[in-house]
């Protein structure tokens, strides 16, 4: 019985993406431009169920320039960007966020 629990747990695991805690990866060392136009977005994403869900998302999206904070949160369903809009768009961020496999229903 106890082998089942362990092997349902690591499946969940996996099939959530899991990934370390926000606040637990070392803070990205990206040269920000004295230029930049920031911009905070915020998407309501369907398809989360977990924190697992909130940090694939969150990998995908800190894979594009410009990104500077990205907040997800499964039970409220959305998930909060601030970027530079001189160097990527909320339309990226969106087919980011559908390409990790979610789906962004608009901007609230």
């Amino acid at each position: 019985m106890n082998k089942l629990i362990i092997l349902l747990a690591a499946l969940m695991m996996v099939a959530c993406n899991s990934q370390p805690k926000p606040g637990t990866e070392a803070p990205k060392e990206e040269a920000v431009s004295p230029q930049a136009e920031w911009e905070v977005v915020v998407l309501h994403v369907e398809g989360m169920t977990c924190e697992g869900c909130e940090n694939a998302i969150k990998a995908g999206i800190e894979t594009l320039p410009g990104i500077a904070e990205v907040e997800s949160s499964f039970e409220d369903s959305i998930t909060k960007v601030k970027f530079d809009k001189s160097v990527t768009s909320v339309e990226e961020i969106s087919e980011k966020i559908t390409e990790t496999g979610y789906t962004v229903k608009g901007e609230i």
